[in-house]
């Protein structure tokens, strides 16, 4: 009997193939800057499920991960995105960005959470295990002090 041995780098590789998720709700982006100069910021939000709609889910975190609506708040809270089809979240500010640092970046988080459908399996008395997927990007309050100027080349006089 002949036996078959796999490197330990390949069988890792199989494994974490196996187990990735796909998210059917996406953001367009991988992190939002704010301009203290907008009043508001879109994103889009793309259903890539061919057959189903989903619900989504939207909200603001501060830097701690606690919910937030005092600085910032994503309109609409939840929507419905049919198959296939796309929409827009807008992340508006609120009157307390004037009380943000004004010499640096603030951070925050925005939330995305998608919410299938129910399962058409679940009425025949079977267990059914749904997963609703979540991203969670960085948002980023530029105020005007440290925006970057036209011809500026700030980057090369960083420091570390």
């Amino acid at each position: 009997m002949m036996k078959l041995t796999l490197p330990k780098s390949l069988c890792l590789t199989l494994l974490a193939t196996a187990l990735t998720a796909h998210a059917a709700i996406n953001l367009d982006r991988t992190r939002i800057v704010f301009p203290e100069s907008d009043k508001a910021s879109s994103l889009k939000v793309d259903n890539q499920s061919k057959a189903l709609p989903y619900l989504a889910l939207s909200w603001i975190e501060d830097e701690n991960g606690r919910k937030e609506d005092a600085h910032f708040m994503a309109l609409p809270p939840v929507q419905r995105i049919e198959a296939g089809s796309a929409s827009q979240v807008r992340i508006v500010k609120q009157a307390a960005t004037g009380q943000l640092p004004k010499d640096r970046e603030s951070l925050f988080y925005f939330n995305l959470r998608e919410i299938p459908p129910k399962s058409a399996d679940a009425g025949d008395n079977r267990s059914v295990m749904q997963v609703a997927m979540q991203s969670r990007i960085k948002l980023f309050w530029r105020p005007k002090a440290i925006a970057k100027r036209p011809g500026e080349l700030a980057e090369m006089h960083m420091e570390i």
